[in-house]
């Protein structure tokens, strides 16, 4: 007889939570509606599905807070408290068109996390890189959807627009997007993420502490090239977050470079020699 710790026969119940709604479920279609513990069953199946939702849910979250601590580590001039204090998810992205007090335009990368927005400022010479302008409280924030038209507060003209209000620090911010569809689905993110927040309320969800402070002092492990052996096309090395394993399985393993044109045969309808280069050389006039 094998012997079983009594950690496994602890661990047996939660790796059979998944299978309690469908025995429920089986259960419940052979008893008659008539029957004493019909109602019963009806209540034990939906406690179990919601039990395995949460646990599902839970599980994500807790996945979720280790990309968002990697991703406020590639933003650069941030200021104030870690994104992991408050929240533990993203909700929506994209980018807006903030309006500020002095009536300028300026293009902003919005940021929707549960409990607050962090708006960033593209790099003009880095590529995929954000530089911090600032947050917005969404527990104490009012969403006001606009009509096309001119906004005597900040005497501009929008379309496709919104207000943000801050009813602590009493702030006014004036987003509007290019097109109405964008601005639909930012309202029904504002949407998804009050209830949300709602959903952690009720069901006492929180990050624990040492789960927070393990995500925000993770430093990306640093690793060596390797130099790929016989029949090795290529070798990934190991990367420091597991999201990161998903972006690489995208990437083809091998890629076509355009190959070198011979002079001979180069020759576009002027007789005229090219190459790859983007610019010809050609001789000066003197």
């Amino acid at each position: 007889m094998i012997e079983i710790p009594l950690e496994g026969f602890l661990l047996t119940p939660v790796q059979k939570i998944c299978k309690y709604p469908l025995q429920l479920a089986e259960l419940l279609k052979y008893t008659h509606r008539e029957h004493r513990d019909y109602a019963k069953l009806q209540t034990a199946l939906a406690t179990m599905r919601k039990i395995a939702m949460l646990i599902n849910e839970r599980k994500r979250r807790m996945e979720s807070i280790e990309k968002i601590a990697a991703w406020q580590k590639n933003v650069e001039d941030w200021e104030g408290a870690h994104l992991l204090e408050r929240s533990s998810e993203l909700i929506y992205s994209g980018e807006v068109t903030k309006v500020n007090s002095n009536g300028w335009s300026q293009e902003r990368m919005f940021f929707l996390f549960d409990h607050q927005i962090v708006y960033c400022k593209k790099d003009l010479l880095k590529r995929d890189v954000f530089c911090y302008r600032g947050r917005i409280d969404l527990d104490h924030c009012d969403v006001i959807p606009l009509e096309d038209g001119k906004d005597n507060q900040f005497n501009v003209t929008v379309k496709h627009a919104w207000k943000l209000h801050d009813t602590v620090r009493e702030k006014w911010f004036l987003i509007h997007t290019r097109m109405d569809s964008d601005r639909e689905r930012w309202l029904q993110a504002f949407q998804d993420e009050r209830r949300r927040v709602q959903e952690d309320k009720e069901n006492d969800f929180t990050i624990p502490d040492h789960v927070r402070q393990t995500a925000m002092n993770m430093k990306p492990k640093k690793f060596h090239p390797v130099k790929p052996g016989p029949g090795i096309q290529r070798k990934i090395s190991q990367m420091p977050f597991p999201y990161q394993h998903e972006i690489m399985n995208n990437v083809p393993t091998r890629v076509a470079l355009p190959r070198g044109v011979s002079r001979n045969e180069a020759v576009d309808g002027d007789n005229k020699k090219w190459t790859w280069l983007p610019f010809r050389n050609r001789k000066s006039k003197r």
